[in-house]
Parts: C-alpha cells; structure tokens; sequence
C-alpha cells in the first residue's frame, strides 16, 4: 500500500485519524499521501455531481488544508509526497474521482466529526461510502490509540468466499503476511451444511499460508460478539467486506455502534468488492 487518500473535515476526530495514518505509514511502505477534503454535499443529476463555486469558502478551505499539510508532514516519516486536493464533489464521487487520479491503495477516515461527516459515519451515508468506495476504506475509531497491527481479524459471513479472498489478498496480502490472522465466521447456518462446507473449504485453500485462526461468532448480537472477541483476544484491526451489507449495517446502525462504542479501539478496514 503505497498511495494514501487521507480524509479531513479539519475535526479533532479527522487528526486522530491522521495521527493513526502516520504510525502506519513506516509499517505499510506508505509513499504518498493525499490529503482531501470536499466541502460541498450537493445533490446530484442523473449520474453527474452538481458543482456549486463558492470563491470566498474555496479559499477559507484551501488555507486550512495547507495548515494541516504542514502539521501532519511533521508526524509522518521524511520523504513522503504530499499532495492537496480540495473539491465541491459529493463525497463518493469525490473519493472515487482522487483515488482513480492519483492510484491510491487506501483511503483514511476517522469515525465522526464535523456537519456531514457525523452523519456521514454514524448512519446509512457510512453504508453508501463503503458501498460505492473502489479502495480499501480504513475506518478509524475517535479515541482509537495506535497498536502495530500485529492481530488482523477477517469477518466473513461464508458468502461469495472466492470473490470476496480475491479482492482482500490483491489489496492487502502483504499486511496480512505481517500479522498473525484470526478469521470468523459470522453465521446464523449450521456450519456443517454442504453449501457453507464449500464456502469453508475454499477459505482454507487460499488461506492456508497465512495460518489463520478460526473460529465461529455464537452470539444472539452479531455486533456485540464480534466486539466481544475483539476485545478477548486483543485483535489490532478487523477487515470486512462492502458486500457484507447486513453485518456493516448492524455496526454502524447508531444503538449499536453505541454498544460496540468501539472499545477495542481496532480499526476497521472494508474491502471493495465488486462481481463485474
């Protein structure tokens, strides 16, 4: 992961992300590093954003990029690229847009802040940017302290296997490979059925170099018993996928972010898949 899309909305939330982002920058062999911000929500037409120039506000943002730029060049390793970029996009579009311009491998993005990025974070717009997002989205908890991550967590609910291995180890091979992986299955089948057997014997077979260790979420509360294992067995960051709808959308419903309050301090890092 060479190229990182950094996230702002200038929030104490956003800086403890990048706080975060710098740490992991000397583990990843980051090289690059984008910061963004887009300051306009706007609706859209048809498939194009809406751009509405505001000169005065365009100005006000483009300084306080700048202030961060500097600020956060002082926690990241010497000898990384930086770049701003500043737009009135919607904000995936936006992402999207910067990361296909500028071959970024991750985007960075703290778990609450300013305006839109709390509904952004707290609600079904967390679903739509994760959903609609082409990079690994790495979510970072507000009051998260950095761990190296040493415990890498894999939550998968037995479907699309193949597909959903495919993407994590195209874009994250080489993290995993520095950390010990735990995989969980999150099921409410019998695990012994013919089709999850296949689904179970595939995710052996492409990960068998990494020597994970598995087990099954047994819990009436999904989101509670994946917090609960996390915390028990002192997991670093949690990888999921995009297409685990039903999953993400109980971690990032309100009440129960609330009960996960995400006291593990893991991050979360979703991965992209996409069938076409």
């Amino acid at each position: 992961m060479k190229n990182l899309l950094l996230l702002t909305d200038f929030s104490d939330n956003a800086y403890a992300a990048a706080q975060y982002a710098a740490k992991l920058a000397p583990l990843w062999g980051i090289e690059k590093v984008v910061l963004y911000h887009t300051y306009e929500v706007v609706p859209t037409v048809g498939t194009e954003p809406v751009v509405i120039s505001n000169s005065d506000i365009l100005e006000e943002k483009q300084k306080d990029l700048n202030v961060w730029q500097v600020d956060l060049m002082q926690l990241f390793p010497q000898g990384i690229a930086w770049k701003v970029v500043l737009e009135e996009y919607e904000l995936s579009y936006g992402v999207n847009r910067t990361c296909a311009e500028e071959d970024i491998d991750l985007v960075i993005v703290g778990t609450a802040g300013k305006s839109g990025f709390k509904k952004l974070l707290l609600g079904s717009n967390t679903l739509k940017l994760i959903e609609n997002c082409h990079t690994p989205l790495l979510v970072v908890p507000a009051k998260a302290e950095f761990r190296i991550p040493k415990k890498m967590l894999i939550a998968t609910n037995l479907k699309e296997v193949r597909l959903k291995l495919d993407r994590l180890l195209i874009n994250a091979a080489e993290v995993l490979r520095k950390s010990e992986v735990y995989v969980v299955h999150v099921t409410k089948e019998d695990p012994a059925s013919k089709a999850l057997s296949t689904e179970i014997n595939i995710m052996t077979n492409m990960l068998a170099s990494y020597h994970p260790i598995y087990s099954y979420i047994l819990h009436s509360d999904i989101a509670v018993g994946i917090n609960q294992y996390i915390n028990e067995n002192h997991i670093d960051m949690m990888v999921t996928f995009h297409r685990d709808k039903g999953l993400l959308s109980r971690i990032f419903n309100t009440s129960i972010a609330q009960k996960m309050a995400w006291k593990s301090q893991a991050a979360m890092m979703v991965i992209p898949v996409h069938s076409g």
